[in-house]
């Protein structure tokens, strides 16, 4: 059952029942004013009959035979008039008997006079009565009721034809309120079948500023969110797959070099200067793959790492530590490594740290000259790799962090590298809550920058 059906429906049945308890209490209302009314007129009536045959009782100046008594009451026109001297009838022109009206429970009521009234059912109709006491003889009135209630019985009929002409319209019009107020929630079914189906694109139209509208916003909000999410899903795929490509490439090469060196040594006979050259080169291939699958494990390591402890890093420390590591390969390239200024300290995980700058420096021995140098300096919350080598153009920068992006190949692998090592220093970077800044100018050197957030 639709929403609106359903609203429709228990508006409806609130709109019934708040009409059929309205009209119970007016309906309750005019039967007691009714009754009150018929009351009113049978005690009137008695009254009068009681004053009347006191008057003609003191005219006659004496004790009333029963032929006088039924000439008076027949004088006055009125056979619903019943007059009982004890157990016998004076005069009585009813169906009801004294054994009737002995039975009828009266009810007492306060005037000048001794007057009650009571209820009776004769022949399918009620009958009310007002009983009184005059001159020794016991009077009753009959008033009959069906005019009472032919009367309600109208007056039903008539409210019950007001309340359905009244809700029968009210729900029509309610249906098609509802109707066009739920209108835009189809739209918004609508738009999240197309969204579900693929049309990541389309978003729900927004009218108004009621609360539909608002629904409207929040889920074209959620829409892009949900977009975002999965643009951001895609580009990862896409990394990935392109990720494993190149570390795939990245394998091949050394493989093919290290299988054909060992085919050469197994079908070929070589001198030993050549023996040596071509384990020299299995050798050196070999290397390069376990620094390549160590920087993958780093890789893994670091994006399975939630949080780090963050702890006190002095920089001094700090850039002993990369200058001990990578001096052999600086002074094997003659090239001379020197830490400039250094103080303060840094907040951080001492070892990540130390791998980060440890690729940084690696990168600059890499791109330097023979004789060149390449300064570490460290102030306050800024940690800075220099070199004097080639420099990067202005357009590789952005993509150097990239797994396996390499300005040079060919130098990159001459030298061992992977284009893994930015890649690294990135992740740790972005761990630390850092950012990495690059400034290179082509044939001058390059300048990276690591800063912390205070």
């Amino acid at each position: 059952m639709k929403l609106r059906t359903r609203i429709t429906l228990i508006a409806a049945l609130v709109i019934l029942f708040a009409a059929a308890v309205s009209d119970s209490i007016i309906w309750g209302i005019c039967r007691r004013t009714l009754m009150r009314e018929a009351e009113q007129t049978v005690y009137a009536k008695m009254l009068s009959l009681q004053t009347d045959y006191l008057d003609f009782n003191a005219q006659s100046h004496g004790i009333l035979s029963d032929a006088e008594q039924r000439f008076f009451f027949k004088q006055r026109g009125d056979d619903y008039v019943i007059c009982l001297d004890g157990a016998a009838e004076i005069f009585n022109q009813t169906i009801l008997t004294p054994s009737d009206l002995r039975g009828m429970e009266t009810t007492e009521y306060a005037n000048s006079f001794s007057v009650s009234h009571g209820f009776l059912q004769s022949s399918g109709h009620r009958l009310l009565i007002a009983k009184g006491e005059s001159a020794g003889l016991t009077l009753y009135a009959v008033h009959d009721l069906a005019d009472v209630t032919r009367r309600l019985r109208l007056l039903a009929l008539g409210m019950l034809g007001v309340l359905l002409c009244v809700c029968i319209p009210a729900v029509i019009v309610l249906y098609l309120l509802l109707h066009r107020t739920m209108k835009p929630l189809g739209s918004l079914s609508d738009s999240a079948k197309q969204i579900a189906a693929g049309a990541y694109e389309e978003r729900a139209a927004v009218s108004g500023n009621d609360e539909i509208g608002l629904l409207a916003q929040d889920f074209n909000l959620m829409a892009d969110a949900v977009q975002e999410k999965i643009n951001a899903l895609a580009e990862s795929e896409q990394r990935k797959t392109m990720f494993m490509a190149d570390f795939s490439h990245e394998l091949k090469t050394p493989l093919t070099a290290i299988s054909g060196y060992a085919q050469t040594l197994r079908t070929v006979k070589l001198s030993e200067e050549d023996k040596a050259e071509a384990l020299g080169y299995i050798y050196s291939e070999s290397k390069r793959l376990d620094r390549l699958a160590k920087k993958m494990m780093r890789l893994m390591q670091l994006d399975r790492t939630e949080s780090l402890q963050m702890l006190p890093v002095d920089n001094r420390e700090l850039l002993d530590a990369v200058l001990a590591t990578c001096q052999p390969a600086a002074r094997a390239k003659d090239i001379t490594l020197q830490i400039e200024k250094c103080s303060g300290i840094v907040r951080g995980d001492f070892d990540l740290l130390h791998d980060a700058l440890c690729n940084l420096t690696d990168n600059a021995v890499k791109a330097s000259k023979q004789g060149k140098t390449v300064r570490l300096s460290a102030e306050l919350d800024n940690l800075t790799v220099t070199d004097e080598g080639c420099g990067i153009p202005p357009e590789e920068i952005k993509n150097l962090t990239e797994p396996f992006y390499m300005v040079d190949k060919s130098r990159s692998r001459q030298s061992g590298g992977a284009g893994l090592g930015l890649s690294l220093v990135k992740q740790i970077v972005q761990l630390h809550g850092a950012n990495l800044e690059i400034e290179s100018t082509l044939g001058k050197g390059t300048q990276i920058h690591l800063r912390f957030s205070e």
